[in-house]
């Protein structure tokens, strides 16, 4: 009995000294969405990371416009989507060894699709890509590229013949498409493989709490790059 209380005691303890994190984050099912009881697979790796510490993570889903007006002011503390500039003041917390492979994705046609043939090509993208060097090569090759919200609504454009390919990954095309109600095997990924997505979050080393995050996540193990 004595110990039950004592466990009780050290639990409300914990419970109020625990500090709350806001974390940004996009909708792209299903690695993050606010339609999920969990989430998303992302949140779920993040929650894991933090389990049994003194920070509390506070997942709110914004649109693109609102997560990058909060990334340039500098008012955030975690973000799954990454700052179009990443500096020596932001760190990457790499949260899975898996990554996400970026393909291109057309109507299905008989002929291979290699994923070169660029020149004057519409590509819907996400905004979390705006950085990817893989995009710039795009416009360098002379593709236009349509900034969307979600891989349903690139696919949807696709559908429409609005845009010629969408840039994504296999899993996010697949979940669309079954929203869409559409046959994922009508579609057609491209044999180059344009970048691995690593599952992330962005650390804002000028938060408040960044310290405590950091030295909470090297204790467990978790990889941190810097820029």
């Amino acid at each position: 009995m004595y110990q039950i209380i004592v466990g009780l005691l050290c639990c409300c303890i914990f419970t109020s000294q625990a500090q709350d994190i806001d974390v940004i984050a996009f909708e792209y099912p299903p690695y993050l969405t606010q339609y999920s009881a969990d989430q998303g697979e992302a949140v779920v790796l993040l929650q894991r990371a933090f389990a049994y510490s003194a920070l509390n993570t506070n997942v709110k889903f914004v649109n693109s416009t609102t997560a990058q007006k909060q990334l340039n002011s500098n008012n955030w503390c975690l973000s799954f989507l990454p700052p179009k500039k990443p500096s020596a003041l932001h760190l990457q917390v790499i949260l899975a060894d898996k990554t996400i492979p970026l393909m291109l994705f057309r109507l299905a046609e008989p002929h291979v699709f290699i994923g070169n043939e660029l020149k004057d090509k519409v590509i819907a993208h996400l905004p979390i890509s705006l950085e990817d060097r893989k995009i710039r090569s795009f416009v360098d090759a002379e593709a236009k590229l349509q900034l969307v919200e979600t891989i349903e609504q690139g696919l949807s454009l696709l559908l429409e013949q609005k845009v010629d390919y969408v840039y994504g990954d296999q899993q996010g095309i697949n979940f669309a498409a079954n929203k869409l109600n559409f046959p994922a095997m009508l579609l057609q990924d491209s044999a180059m493989v344009f970048y691995q997505f690593p599952m992330a979050v962005w650390l804002n080393a000028q938060c408040k709490n960044a310290e405590a995050i950091k030295s909470h996540l090297t204790e467990k193990k978790y990889q941190i790059k810097s820029f």
